[in-house]
């Protein structure tokens, strides 16, 4: 990103539609900006898309708000945004650290579980990086990306973990991210 841009974080959400990826990221393209990372989801019929854009000095968050009140004009859905000038100077992007860790939990579904979850992760100073959860034949799944303080054996969680899961009726797994993502990542055959 060059000095003279700056960044911000974009959120939006509608009724799911076709176009709307196309008429956002147009948007966005029309008025100079650079997509850096985009997270994007339908949930019960609702768009929902956060993403982080880098955009030259001289267009400010009003700008971006009325190009977004432009697309909302337009379209047939009433299109919710919110736009976040992002501070200077950000740190600069660095490799997943080595305390990323990728929990998943799995109970009957029931109200507060996510709650109970995060309850977990809060009491013990557990950083959330990502989440995402579905509901599958009344099982509730929970995958945490989570960031562990440098100074906290990975030994004393598992236990206190494990403690946590039993008296909460759920089954978890603790796995660094990194053999989570290499059990997980598919592998097409080249040609």
């Amino acid at each position: 990103m060059a000095e003279t841009q700056q960044q911000y974080v974009i959120s939006i959400m509608c009724r799911d539609r076709v176009g709307l990826v196309y008429e956002i990221t147009s948007a966005i393209s029309e008025l100079g900006g650079n997509i850096a990372d985009l997270r994007q989801s339908v949930l019960c019929g609702y768009f929902t898309m956060i993403l982080l854009a880098a955009f030259p000095a001289d267009v400010e968050k009003r700008t971006i708000e009325r190009k977004f009140a432009e697309v909302d004009s337009k379209s047939e859905t009433v299109i919710d945004t919110a736009v976040e000038k992002v501070p200077s100077p950000r740190p600069a992007a660095t490799a997943p650290p080595e305390n990323v860790y990728v929990l998943t939990a799995t109970g009957s579904d029931r109200v507060g579980l996510v709650a109970t979850v995060t309850g977990f992760c809060a009491e013990h100073n557990i950083l959330i990086l990502d989440a995402s959860t579905a509901v599958s034949a009344g099982e509730y799944v929970m995958i945490l990306m989570i960031e562990l303080d440098d100074r906290r054996a990975i030994g004393q969680v598992r236990t206190e973990l494990q403690q946590y899961a039993q008296a909460n009726s759920l089954k978890v797994v603790l796995q660094h991210h990194d053999i989570f993502q290499a059990v997980n990542e598919i592998n097409l055959p080249l040609f």
